[in-house]
């Protein structure tokens, strides 16, 4: 089941369009939220229920909101792996493991995982190789070429 958690004066926006005789519909348009949002709220407040988020139940998140603003800014550099960010939160005095840190990249900001194709790098006896054969063929024309293609 997906619950959106709306906030508080969203509610009380939609129950104050309710109470001047807006229909369940129009409201869920006028306010872009789930007509079954509208209706749930609207009996909630025929029951004298109070508008207020309930407690979520479940083990409450480990995050904290420092550990928030410090991902979301390493994010920006790419460079940094999950391993490395919770190594350095963990000397910061956070207890944090890279698992925590992955699941809130991924869930909360929506990064994926990637890593950067290796590219092959050229030893010096390479580059050497490399220049000589092009010295031999430097006076090449089209046909000496077309020989060897």
């Amino acid at each position: 089941m997906n619950v959106q958690d709306y906030r508080l004066s969203l509610r009380s926006q939609e129950l104050g369009m309710h109470k001047a005789g807006e229909t369940p519909k129009k409201v869920a348009q006028v306010l872009n939220i789930k007509i079954r949002s509208v209706q749930r709220w609207g009996r909630s407040d025929k029951l004298g229920f109070s508008m207020e988020s309930k407690p979520k139940s479940g083990r409450p998140p480990k995050i904290d909101r420092v550990w928030k603003i410090v991902i979301a800014k390493s994010l920006a550099k790419r460079t940094q792996t999950t391993r490395k960010l919770a190594l350095r939160l963990t000397r910061s005095g956070y207890d944090v493991s890279h698992i925590s840190v992955h699941r809130y990249l991924r869930k909360s900001l929506g990064a994926t995982p990637f890593k950067r194709p290796r590219r092959p790098r050229l030893t010096l006896k390479m580059k050497e190789n490399r220049i000589e054969f092009a010295q031999k063929q430097k006076d090449w024309n089209v046909e000496d070429w077309n020989r060897v293609l």
